[in-house]
This record gives structure tokens, sequence and C-alpha cells, in this order.
């Protein structure tokens, strides 16, 4: 019989899912969003902007496809940390910093996410004038010097916390399974954080 108590396995396989489907997924597509402005320019932006927000229901999507996955997300990682039986004195060394990068990364990130949406998703719809975010009104938001260092640190520590959850997500749900698949995943997860950031970073370029 195992020794690892029924509820909090299925908490952590729950919670590692939702940073994979849909939180994960949304992080990508919003690097590739955003990283428009670098490649294709303000216009092309715009476009896929007005696009998004166009969709048939995209406000309920937002809330109940993103949002409530990402507030859950963050509130199982935080019960596991604070109440959950931890064995991370017996991770290698190598794993037991990333096990803490992950918990601390993920600390930021939220803090990060809140501000984000409330800037650049919730204030503008408080005026009747706008009608969607644009380029200009992102590069306005990026006038300020310490929004750039602020969205620096907290894509920095998303994308971290996305790749190290990515590798996280295989092991736990059985899909890399012996040392050298973890390792190779582990390469793998790696090259995709480093990628998303890079993507993130070509918008910020485009929008300071």
């Amino acid at each position: 019989m195992s020794s690892v108590p029924e509820s909090p396995f299925l908490l952590r396989r729950f919670q590692s899912l939702l940073g994979i489907i849909p939180i994960g997924a949304f992080f990508c597509e919003h690097a590739f969003t955003n990283s428009l402005a670098y490649f294709y320019g303000p216009e092309k932006f715009n476009e896929a902007v007005e696009f998004l927000q166009g969709l048939p229901f995209v406000l309920f999507m937002e809330v109940f496809l993103i949002g409530v996955p990402i507030l859950l997300h963050a509130a199982i990682g935080l019960y596991i940390w604070i109440f959950g039986q931890s064995n991370v004195q017996h991770y290698g060394y190598l794993r037991n910093w990333l096990y803490s990068l992950q918990r601390w990364t993920g600390v930021i990130a939220i803090i990060f996410i809140v501000y984000h949406v409330y800037k650049l998703r919730i204030e503008w719809t408080l005026n009747p004038d706008i009608h969607h975010i644009n380029f200009e009104y992102v590069q306005e938001y990026f006038s300020k010097a310490w929004h750039v260092v602020f969205y620096f640190i907290g894509v920095a520590a998303s994308a971290f916390h996305f790749a190290n959850g990515l590798w996280n997500f295989m092991v736990k749900w059985g899909i890399t399974v012996g040392e050298r698949a973890q390792t190779a995943s582990g390469y793998a997860c790696s090259l995709i954080g480093v990628g998303v950031f890079a993507f993130f970073m070509s918008s910020l370029y485009a929008f300071s």
C-alpha cells in the first residue's frame, strides 16, 4: 500500500495539469502575440489584439479558461507548499534548488500577473473612450522604467516556472520515465523556457 496520501497526490497532478493546460498554452500564445510587435510592427500587433478581443464569449474565456485556472493553480500550489509533506531533502542538489526556485518564482509570477492583468486588461476597460488595447497604449505603459524592470523580472520568473513545471508535469504524469528521459526532457524544457522568454523580450524591446 502506498505511503503517499491520495489527496495531496491528486492535487499535485491536477495542479501540474492546470499549469500546462490551459495556463501554459495561454502563456505561449501570449508570448507569440506580443512578439508580433517586434517581428511585424505595431499594425500587426493591433490586428492580432483586435481579433482576440473580438472573439465570441471572450470575457467568459478570459475569466473561466484563464483567470480561474491561474487562481486555482496558485492556491493549490500555496496549499501544497505550506501544508504538504515535502521530501525535498531526498532530492539531488540540483533538483533541490529547482524545487525551491519553482516555489518562489510562482510567488513572483502571481504578483506580476495580478498587476499586469489590472494595468493591461482591466484598467483600460474602465475608460469608455478605449475599445481595445493597442500598441500605443502598451508603449505608454512601458514609458515608466520600473514597469520595464518589473516586466523583465516577472516574465523571467514566469518562464522559469513554466519550463520547470513542464518538466515536473511529464514526470508526474509518467510521460518521462527513467533518468535518461528526464535528463533529455530537462534540456528540452529549458530550451522552451528560454524561447518563450526571448519572445517576450523581443516584444519588450519593441514597446519600450
